[in-house]
């Protein structure tokens, strides 16, 4: 990845004030919802560190993981199949009874990643997860800040991470898997030129939740990045396979049978605290009161508009960075089902680009209320309680990035468009 110019990292801006704003932003925000985050955080360090876990401890989605991990060691994986069977195996499991809500959601081969976590207890699971996909997350991020930041890829890369902590958090008591798709997905997105099968891995592990690679085959075609493709074809195959292998054919059944059309109820009836972690349109809208129907041809709309425009403007974009900001800012405006621990690749991506800028002395506070935001997203979501109008700002915020980033390809575009125009006529 390239286009962040060398010599613009933290240490050679002249001010500190526009920094300075940005992480004022970012702290006020995500304190803002403290009285959300801060108790959850505070139950799985607790859970982690203690010989009797508080039960709160296992209302975490990590448990969906380390039950898949325990029920593929024991041979009971037709309970991953229905909403009530896996909610009977979590909670005999944990010993506790009415925990919240959960339910199965992952294609089979998912289960590659998760059946080591069953040979473990819940708390040192859940730690090593954490451990694993948190250090990954951040080497994906640090290959990014070298490959474009140059000599200066220490200091960008340490000012990421800062501006990373809301995500980081929200990873550690959500309990998700957002380190591990948010790094397969920049690992994807730096590798695609340089090295096709690598990356064609990196893809395979997105079909694990593939909402989140949907627009990465339009920028490979794009590219004509073809060997990429190709790999990842058959590193997909060869995962399906295995998968198949280890754990039989029945959950690829029941996946198919069951659970996508449950996720699709989930969707379409479901309400609580989980729509208000989704910064899509449809969510916002579904949270706010809509029918299911008038939310998803709202967000269709609205979603095509903005990410044919994303589309058009990577079209003109000048270097690999550019079209990969594009293509993850339009993917999560153009999924209906995303969640704010799902945004990993594309926080780490503004992270960066805000880490680099050129004059951070010069971005006043409405810059820099931006950019908090963005980075401080996963913390000042969830909106619950809140007026029904703030539903629409993450979505909003989200749209906002995608035609900020898309903004210099449209002019471009616009410009290309007027120059054939005045040729033909």
């Amino acid at each position: 990845m390239s286009g962040i110019p060398a010599g613009t990292g933290p240490a050679n801006a002249p001010g500190f004030s526009g920094s300075a704003r940005l992480m004022i932003c970012i702290v006020l925000l995500s304190l803002i919802n403290a009285a959300f985050w801060a108790p959850s955080l505070a139950s799985v360090i607790a859970g982690m560190l203690s010989a009797s876990p508080p039960a709160d401890f296992a209302n975490r989605d990590f448990a969906n993981y380390w039950i898949s991990g325990r029920l593929a060691l024991g041979g009971g994986l037709e309970a991953l199949a229905t909403q009530p069977a896996h909610q009977a195996a979590l909670e005999a499991s944990f010993g506790l009874a009415q925990m919240e809500p959960r339910a199965w959601s992952y294609p089979p081969h998912f289960l590659l990643v998760t059946w080591p976590l069953g040979l473990m207890s819940y708390p040192a699971a859940y730690a090593l997860f954490m451990a694993l996909t948190g250090g990954w997350f951040g080497w994906a991020v640090w290959c990014c800040a070298r490959e474009a930041a140059g000599e200066n890829a220490r200091r960008v890369y340490a000012a990421a991470m800062v501006l990373l902590g809301p995500f980081i958090v929200l990873q550690v008591f959500a309990g998700q898997n957002g380190f591990f798709f948010g790094a397969a997905m920049l690992q994807a997105l730096l590798w695609r030129r340089s090295r096709p099968m690598a990356a064609g891995f990196m893809l395979a592990i997105l079909t694990m939740k593939p909402q989140l690679g949907l627009l990465l085959p339009f920028l490979l075609l794009f590219e004509r990045r073809f060997a990429t493709i190709v790999w990842a074809v058959l590193f997909t195959g060869l995962m399906v396979g295995l998968s198949v292998l280890c754990f039989g054919l029945a959950p690829w059944t029941a996946f198919f049978a069951s659970t996508l059309p449950y996720q699709q109820y989930v969707a379409a009836h479901w309400s609580g605290q989980f729509l208000y972690m989704m910064p899509t349109w449809f969510a916002a809208l579904r949270a706010a009161g809509a029918g299911h129907e008038v939310a998803l041809a709202a967000h269709i709309g609205l979603a095509a508009t903005f990410v044919l425009a994303g589309l058009a403007a990577m079209t003109r974009c000048p270097d690999d960075v550019a079209r990969s900001r594009l293509i993850i800012a339009a993917t999560f405006v153009l999924t209906p089902y995303a969640f704010n621990y799902d945004l990993g690749a594309l926080l780490a991506l503004a992270g960066l680009q805000l880490a680099a800028r050129r004059s951070p002395e010069a971005s006043g506070w409405t810059a820099a209320l931006a950019g908090g935001l963005v980075m401080a997203l996963p913390l000042w979501t969830p909106l619950l309680g809140r007026p029904d109008l703030l539903l629409l700002l993450p979505p909003l915020v989200l749209t906002g990035l995608l035609l900020h980033w898309a903004w210099p390809g449209l002019a471009a575009f616009r410009t290309a468009l007027v120059t054939r125009a005045a040729s033909v006529s």
